[in-house]
């Protein structure tokens, strides 16, 4: 009998508080069952990241971070209230002594000082597209600057997706503050939401989620490169979802509308994207950036936000569906019922089980929760 500690943030609902919630999921030979062991209400908790033993949670519409500590009893033991506006990710840096966070909607990235995580304290705050034109291709999405994910590289440099822009931008860090060093041009009206940095081989590999045009684009460059803004060759366009955008020599023709909202990279070289509004995941792969669509499966929902992957005992993927009020989890199996840890085998996506959580945003599997 295997048994795994999950824990959800979820926003404000009708039905609900927003806070976060854990429960203990356990598996045996009648399938997996979910018990509550904690929740705590913070408000519109829109993103959370594990620190240690606490975890670090944003609060979108209240501009606040909390820091809390999990387990049956959840205690917060450091609140900062932030200074950009609709916090919507954020990350921790290698050191654990950092946190950046991106603010859709006054287009910042602030740093916020983790030291003392009873007294967390903003120390930076920098403002994307200073030196941009706007509006871009969409006009209603790209009036300005949208921050809308932070990935720490190393501990003193930062990529950051500016949907508004159609940027990667390339922050470095230190005790003086930011600044922003350089950064990648998407194609226009594509609206970079989340990325995700691999290796293959001796390649590194930047894979961009495109909210506004269903499409993920690569870049890629030499491993061992000491300059994080340079040398990134761009590699190739690929549709999240059978229904997504496709390409033409006349331009962009849209099949149907669909945004991705996440994308994670799994063991295996795989390629999870989240596509809202039809509802689905997309699985890509390929070699050095060269991706294609292999499979795409049904979520319980038209608009997933967040997805996590798993791998341990087959491979799983926890999708938060906040509008649906539940966590779906898929798992991978094939047609004798078997499980795969490598996702390329060929089989089907079956919906494991239904963790009901109104306004579920994200999910973590596996942290210490107490």
């Amino acid at each position: 009998m295997a048994v795994t500690p999950v824990l959800a943030c979820h926003r404000t609902t009708e039905a609900s508080a927003g806070g976060i919630t854990a429960w203990q999921v356990t598996e045996d030979s009648d399938g997996l069952h979910t018990d509550v062991v904690g929740s705590c209400h913070l408000g519109n908790a829109s993103w959370m990241t594990p620190l240690y033993n606490v975890i670090a949670v944003l609060c979108a519409r209240d501009n606040t971070l909390f820091i809390v500590h999990p387990g049956h009893q959840f205690e917060v033991v450091g609140t900062v209230k932030l200074e950009g506006q609709w916090p919507c990710h954020g990350a921790v840096d290698p050191t654990g002594r950092v946190m950046a966070i991106a603010d859709y909607a006054s287009g910042d990235v602030e740093f916020v000082d983790l030291s003392d995580l009873a007294r967390p304290k903003v120390r930076h705050v920098l403002h994307l597209g200073t030196d941009y034109v706007f509006p871009g291709p969409v006009a209603k999405r790209q009036e300005s600057s949208h921050a809308h994910q932070v990935t720490w590289l190393d501990r003193a440099h930062l990529a950051v997706t500016d949907l508004g822009a159609d940027r990667v931008c390339f922050l470095r860090w230190s005790e003086a503050g930011s600044e922003v060093i350089d950064s990648l041009k998407t194609p226009a009206g594509m609206g970079p939401r989340h990325l995700t940095l691999t290796e293959d081989g001796r390649k590194q590999i930047l894979t961009v989620a495109g909210e506004l045009s269903g499409t993920v684009c690569t870049w890629s460059r030499s491993t061992g490169q000491e300059t994080w803004a340079r040398d990134w060759r761009f590699v190739a366009e690929t549709p999240s979802s059978r229904r997504s955008t496709v390409l033409t020599s006349g331009g962009r023709h849209s099949q149907a509308p669909v945004q991705p909202s996440a994308i994670v990279s799994s063991p295996h070289g795989h390629h999870f994207v989240a596509n809202r509004l039809v509802g689905s995941i997309g699985v890509l792969e390929g070699r050095f950036g060269h991706l294609e669509l292999v499979d795409e499966f049904d979520t319980t929902g038209a608009n997933p936000r967040d997805i996590t992957v798993t791998t341990q005992n087959g491979t799983r993927v926890w999708a938060a569906l906040p509008e649906e009020g539940h966590i779906a989890v898929h798992r991978h199996q094939d047609q004798t019922g078997e499980d795969h840890t490598d996702e390329d085998k060929t089989g089907e996506w079956q919906v494991e089980t239904i963790i009901n959580q109104p306004g579920a945003m994200r999910v973590l599997v596996g942290p210490t929760i107490g």
